[in-house]
């Protein structure tokens, strides 16, 4: 069978991503009623859920793990790109999430259940605790949310060469699957510049890396944050989401500007052609449009 597959290409994503969300909410629910630690429910869930679902589709159409998943070499410019634009992007996701409490009725309260939540999965008594946390929260959610929604999903939804609809679409997925309408805005951005990375890199590891990294950068502030402490005004959140969001403004208009997009529809008959360029300044495939502002 083609990958992406011919017909109905975004009913599949659809099925799929219900098929994933189901999962999702059954090992959320099943982990809890039998009392099973947050940190290692993370665990359970990524993988018994948000890789399974990818991983079960992949295998009922015997597609290559590699191509169905992106699993392919990416230029070191793409990385480099991935961490550098981590920080000002977390800064700018925690400031709209905070010009969004702000504005909401009971804002407050919603602020501080946040807290209180947060507080409850990164308390960490052990080193075995912490490690545990990273590996659920940073590398797993990093590896498995990109699989299934910038591997998967995004090539599905990509077919027929409409790769900004797909990344878009893709990203409120992402933003939806994970059931917090007050960091639906955030998640969504976050998801765009994900599926960014895997459009103009052809692989799916830039994006886990910035995926980690953005956990990462979460996870460390957290502890900073005094709790007690006044929350932003509203200028303040504003002054912070302008600049942050500038400077990564700047950061990917400039990578898309030089990063020419490599082959990312029809993976699996492209791989299997002909081998695949790992240098991002080898022209595209002239069946693909490339980027306007590109010479």
């Amino acid at each position: 069978m083609p990958w992406p597959p011919p017909l109905s290409a975004r009913w599949t994503a659809l099925a799929l991503f219900l098929f994933a969300l189901a999962l999702h909410l059954f090992a959320a629910m099943g982990g809890t009623l039998l009392g099973l630690d947050f940190k290692l429910l993370i665990i359970v869930d990524e993988i018994g859920a948000i890789l399974l679902a990818p991983v079960l589709f992949a295998m009922l159409l015997g597609l290559p793990f590699r191509d169905a998943f992106l699993l392919r070499s990416a230029h070191w410019s793409h990385y480099v790109v991935a961490g550098a634009a981590a920080f000002p992007l977390q800064l700018f996701g925690g400031s709209v999430q905070e010009i969004v409490l702000d504005s909401m009725p009971g804002g407050d309260a919603w602020r501080e259940m946040l807290e209180d939540a947060l507080g409850t999965l990164l308390r960490a008594n052990t080193t075995a605790d912490l490690l545990i946390l990273m590996l659920g929260a940073v590398v797993l959610a990093a590896v498995c949310e990109e699989i299934l929604f910038r591997g998967v999903l995004m090539q599905l939804l990509a077919r027929g060469g409409r790769m900004w609809s797909a990344i878009v679409i893709s990203a409120l997925l992402f933003a939806v699957f994970h059931l917090d309408f007050i960091g639906l805005l955030p998640r969504t951005l976050l998801g765009i510049y994900f599926g960014i990375l895997v459009w103009r890199s052809g692989s799916i590891f830039p994006a886990m890396v910035a995926h980690g990294a953005n956990n990462l950068l979460a996870f460390a502030l957290v502890p900073y944050a005094d709790a007690s402490a006044p929350s932003p005004t509203m200028a303040q959140a504003l002054l912070t989401a302008g600049i942050s969001g500038t400077v990564f403004f700047v950061m990917l208009v400039a990578y898309i500007r030089y990063a020419r997009p490599r082959q990312t529809s029809d993976v699996g008959s492209a791989a299997s052609a002909a081998p695949e360029p790992t240098d991002t300044s080898t022209p595209p495939d002239s069946s693909h449009h490339t980027d306007p502002h590109e010479s």
